[in-house]
């Protein structure tokens, strides 16, 4: 997998940050140019805290301040974590749509030979209602896609 362009798709989770360091450790090369996307999104506005029918706009447009400036810190925080391991590559922001949909486009667009993923490991019920963006991604990418599943239990295995 050398000189490869890798997508890693990054939301701020745990469960991303353990997908890229499964790939900087094991997948890795130095003529890779890795490309982190972070699928931005308002979760505040998304999960409830604000209703956008019935909220005063003052508190909408704070709310949404407040949700640019976690992004850009988190977006921030992506691009050290490639400085910092010394990987040739770029952080993106990809914004708008549906998460799983917008990174195959990406995927297209930047012509990527490779992305990889991080499952927040839902149950069969959960997935099924909610979806799953890793899911998505297996069953609707034109590359290859490893998905990086954390099990939490892992580390009581080697005690």
């Amino acid at each position: 997998m050398s000189d490869s362009r890798v997508l890693i798709a990054m939301d701020g989770s745990e469960n991303s940050a353990m997908a890229f360091k499964y790939y900087v450790e094991n997948l890795h090369r130095p003529g890779n140019y890795v490309i982190l996307a972070h699928c931005a999104e308002y979760l505040n506005l998304n999960y409830g805290m604000v209703s956008l029918s019935q909220a005063d706009p003052s508190i909408v447009e704070r709310t949404i301040n407040e949700e640019e400036k976690r992004i850009h810190a988190l977006v921030e925080h992506l691009n050290s974590i490639l400085k910092s391991h010394n990987i040739n590559g770029e952080v993106i922001r990809i914004q708008g749509g549906n998460p799983g949909h917008q990174i195959v486009h990406k995927t297209k667009e930047m012509n990527v030979d490779i992305l990889v993923t991080g499952s927040r490991g839902l149950g069969k019920i959960r997935r099924t209602l909610m979806g799953s963006v890793s899911d998505f991604l297996v069953h609707h990418s034109h590359v290859p896609v490893l998905v990086y599943r954390h099990d939490p239990h892992e580390h009581d295995k080697h005690q």
